[in-house]
Protein backbone atom coordinates (compact mmCIF):
# COMPACT_ATOMS: atom_id res chain seq x y z
CA UNK A 1 0.00 0.00 0.00
CA UNK A 2 2.57 2.30 0.83
CA UNK A 3 4.78 2.07 -2.28
CA UNK A 4 1.26 2.27 -4.31
CA UNK A 5 0.65 5.17 -2.90
CA UNK A 6 4.67 6.42 -3.94
CA UNK A 7 4.01 5.45 -6.70
CA UNK A 8 0.54 7.11 -7.46
CA UNK A 9 2.07 10.48 -5.75
CA UNK A 10 5.41 10.73 -8.19
CA UNK A 11 3.03 10.12 -10.91
CA UNK A 12 1.05 13.33 -9.65
CA UNK A 13 3.92 15.43 -9.32
CA UNK A 14 5.37 14.42 -12.82
CA UNK A 15 2.64 15.64 -14.57
CA UNK A 16 3.67 19.27 -13.57
CA UNK A 17 7.19 18.62 -14.72
CA UNK A 18 8.05 20.31 -18.38
CA UNK A 19 10.62 17.14 -18.88
CA UNK A 20 8.36 14.38 -19.20
CA UNK A 21 9.80 11.66 -16.02
CA UNK A 22 7.84 8.85 -17.40
CA UNK A 23 7.07 9.16 -21.18
CA UNK A 24 6.11 12.32 -22.76
CA UNK A 25 1.86 12.44 -23.98
CA UNK A 26 2.22 11.77 -27.78
CA UNK A 27 3.95 8.30 -27.33
CA UNK A 28 1.51 6.27 -27.06
CA UNK A 29 -0.50 8.58 -29.70
CA UNK A 30 2.76 7.70 -32.39
CA UNK A 31 2.52 4.31 -31.73
CA UNK A 32 -1.15 3.77 -32.87
CA UNK A 33 0.23 4.98 -36.22
CA UNK A 34 2.89 2.27 -36.09
CA UNK A 35 5.02 4.92 -35.55
CA UNK A 36 8.00 5.11 -32.78
CA UNK A 37 7.65 7.09 -30.30
CA UNK A 38 11.25 8.29 -29.72
CA UNK A 39 12.40 9.94 -32.79
CA UNK A 40 16.14 10.83 -33.66
CA UNK A 41 16.65 13.93 -35.05
CA UNK A 42 18.94 12.88 -37.97
CA UNK A 43 17.01 9.94 -39.04
CA UNK A 44 13.27 9.84 -38.37
CA UNK A 45 9.65 8.50 -39.52
CA UNK A 46 7.54 10.68 -42.07
CA UNK A 47 4.08 9.20 -42.51
CA UNK A 48 1.46 9.97 -45.76
CA UNK A 49 -1.20 8.38 -47.70
CA UNK A 50 -4.00 9.55 -45.90
CA UNK A 51 -4.28 8.33 -42.19
CA UNK A 52 -0.35 7.72 -42.08
CA UNK A 53 -1.05 4.44 -44.06
CA UNK A 54 2.67 4.78 -45.75
CA UNK A 55 5.78 5.45 -43.34
CA UNK A 56 8.74 6.75 -44.81
CA UNK A 57 12.88 7.15 -43.18
CA UNK A 58 13.97 10.54 -43.46
CA UNK A 59 17.38 11.56 -42.95
CA UNK A 60 18.85 14.83 -41.86
CA UNK A 61 22.41 16.43 -41.69
CA UNK A 62 23.83 19.04 -39.40
CA UNK A 63 23.52 21.49 -42.76
CA UNK A 64 19.76 20.64 -42.50
CA UNK A 65 19.25 21.35 -38.48
CA UNK A 66 21.71 24.62 -39.09
CA UNK A 67 18.67 25.96 -41.36
CA UNK A 68 16.24 24.52 -39.05
CA UNK A 69 17.66 26.57 -36.02
CA UNK A 70 18.50 30.13 -37.69
CA UNK A 71 14.65 30.12 -36.77
CA UNK A 72 14.96 30.33 -33.54
CA UNK A 73 17.54 33.30 -33.80
CA UNK A 74 17.78 35.41 -32.11
CA UNK A 75 16.51 33.24 -28.86
CA UNK A 76 12.55 33.96 -28.46
CA UNK A 77 12.34 36.05 -25.15
CA UNK A 78 8.74 35.10 -24.36
CA UNK A 79 6.11 32.33 -25.19
CA UNK A 80 4.78 34.03 -28.44
CA UNK A 81 8.05 34.32 -29.92
CA UNK A 82 8.98 30.93 -29.76
CA UNK A 83 5.48 30.07 -31.19
CA UNK A 84 6.75 32.33 -34.01
CA UNK A 85 9.82 30.55 -34.63
CA UNK A 86 8.05 27.10 -34.25
CA UNK A 87 5.89 27.63 -37.06
CA UNK A 88 9.03 28.52 -39.44
CA UNK A 89 10.62 25.51 -38.24
CA UNK A 90 7.70 23.58 -39.34
CA UNK A 91 7.84 25.13 -43.09
CA UNK A 92 11.63 24.16 -43.10
CA UNK A 93 10.82 20.94 -42.03
CA UNK A 94 7.72 20.18 -44.72
CA UNK A 95 10.22 21.49 -47.39
CA UNK A 96 12.97 19.27 -46.54
CA UNK A 97 11.06 16.35 -45.82
CA UNK A 98 9.19 16.88 -49.31
CA UNK A 99 11.99 16.76 -51.17
CA UNK A 100 12.91 13.34 -49.44
CA UNK A 101 9.17 12.08 -49.61
CA UNK A 102 7.78 13.24 -52.76
CA UNK A 103 5.15 15.17 -50.76
CA UNK A 104 6.48 18.54 -51.48
CA UNK A 105 3.63 19.24 -53.85
CA UNK A 106 0.57 18.57 -51.09
CA UNK A 107 -1.62 21.77 -51.24
CA UNK A 108 -3.85 22.62 -48.80
CA UNK A 109 -6.69 20.62 -47.13
CA UNK A 110 -7.03 17.38 -48.43
CA UNK A 111 -9.24 16.54 -51.47
CA UNK A 112 -7.58 19.27 -53.96
CA UNK A 113 -4.63 17.19 -54.98
CA UNK A 114 -4.97 13.14 -55.12
CA UNK A 115 -1.95 10.61 -54.70
CA UNK A 116 0.72 9.60 -52.42
CA UNK A 117 1.85 13.43 -52.28
CA UNK A 118 -1.10 14.35 -50.69
CA UNK A 119 -1.32 14.32 -46.62
CA UNK A 120 -4.74 14.73 -44.74
CA UNK A 121 -5.03 15.97 -41.42
CA UNK A 122 -4.10 12.87 -39.57
CA UNK A 123 -0.74 12.85 -41.64
CA UNK A 124 -0.30 16.16 -41.08
CA UNK A 125 -0.94 16.48 -37.50
CA UNK A 126 1.07 13.18 -36.97
CA UNK A 127 4.47 14.86 -39.14
CA UNK A 128 4.30 17.83 -36.76
CA UNK A 129 3.90 17.02 -33.70
CA UNK A 130 7.33 14.22 -34.46
CA UNK A 131 9.19 17.63 -36.05
CA UNK A 132 8.07 19.45 -32.46
CA UNK A 133 9.74 16.60 -30.66
CA UNK A 134 12.59 16.79 -32.62
CA UNK A 135 12.67 20.84 -32.46
CA UNK A 136 12.77 20.06 -28.64
CA UNK A 137 15.12 17.63 -28.53
CA UNK A 138 17.41 20.05 -30.17
CA UNK A 139 16.76 21.97 -27.27
CA UNK A 140 14.93 24.50 -29.55
CA UNK A 141 11.35 24.03 -27.77
CA UNK A 142 11.96 25.53 -23.95
CA UNK A 143 9.02 27.58 -22.92
CA UNK A 144 6.14 24.43 -24.72
CA UNK A 145 5.06 21.08 -24.27
CA UNK A 146 4.49 18.75 -26.74
CA UNK A 147 1.13 17.38 -26.85
CA UNK A 148 -0.99 14.49 -28.71
CA UNK A 149 -3.08 15.98 -31.27
CA UNK A 150 -6.29 16.81 -30.82
CA UNK A 151 -9.99 16.32 -32.93
CA UNK A 152 -12.67 18.70 -33.79
CA UNK A 153 -15.92 17.18 -34.34
CA UNK A 154 -18.90 18.01 -37.17
CA UNK A 155 -21.92 19.25 -35.09
CA UNK A 156 -20.33 18.97 -31.40
CA UNK A 157 -17.73 21.36 -32.82
CA UNK A 158 -17.82 22.84 -36.52
CA UNK A 159 -17.03 21.64 -40.32
CA UNK A 160 -18.12 18.84 -42.32
CA UNK A 161 -15.46 16.29 -41.11
CA UNK A 162 -13.31 16.06 -38.47
CA UNK A 163 -10.31 17.62 -38.40
CA UNK A 164 -6.73 16.67 -36.01
CA UNK A 165 -4.20 19.05 -35.38
CA UNK A 166 -0.80 19.10 -33.55
CA UNK A 167 -0.72 19.95 -29.81
CA UNK A 168 1.48 22.43 -27.94
CA UNK A 169 0.98 24.13 -24.08
CA UNK A 170 2.82 26.39 -22.70
CA UNK A 171 5.32 25.80 -19.82
CA UNK A 172 3.98 27.71 -17.03
CA UNK A 173 0.09 28.27 -17.80
CA UNK A 174 -0.47 24.58 -19.29
CA UNK A 175 -2.29 27.08 -22.26
CA UNK A 176 -3.09 24.72 -25.13
CA UNK A 177 -2.15 25.65 -28.72
CA UNK A 178 -2.80 24.14 -31.92
CA UNK A 179 -0.14 24.20 -34.76
CA UNK A 180 -2.26 23.33 -37.91
CA UNK A 181 -0.89 22.84 -40.85
CA UNK A 182 -3.34 21.30 -42.78
CA UNK A 183 -4.99 25.02 -44.13
CA UNK A 184 -1.84 25.79 -45.75
CA UNK A 185 0.23 24.00 -49.31
CA UNK A 186 3.48 21.98 -48.16
CA UNK A 187 6.31 24.42 -46.65
CA UNK A 188 4.13 27.55 -45.67
CA UNK A 189 4.44 28.29 -42.04
CA UNK A 190 1.26 26.52 -39.85
CA UNK A 191 -1.17 28.51 -37.97
CA UNK A 192 -0.89 28.34 -34.54
CA UNK A 193 -4.44 29.69 -32.51
CA UNK A 194 -5.39 28.70 -29.44
CA UNK A 195 -7.36 25.66 -29.09
CA UNK A 196 -10.62 26.44 -27.49
CA UNK A 197 -10.79 29.13 -30.74
CA UNK A 198 -9.75 26.25 -33.49
CA UNK A 199 -12.26 23.91 -31.46
CA UNK A 200 -15.31 26.59 -32.38
CA UNK A 201 -14.21 25.89 -36.33
CA UNK A 202 -12.01 28.36 -36.30
CA UNK A 203 -9.90 28.54 -40.08
CA UNK A 204 -7.69 31.04 -41.45
CA UNK A 205 -9.12 34.58 -43.75
CA UNK A 206 -8.43 33.72 -47.24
Amino acid sequence: MIRLIAVTTALILGGCNAGYPVAPPYSGYLNTKGLKADQDPMQFEHCYGYGCDRIADVTFTEADWRDIEKTFLPAPASHRQERESIAKAVAIFEQKVGAQTGTDADKRGTFRNMGDGQLDCVDESTNTTIYLMLLQKRGLIKMHNIESPTTRFPIIHSGRWPHQAAVISENRSRAPYVVDSWFHDNGEPPEIVPIKQWKKGWKPKR
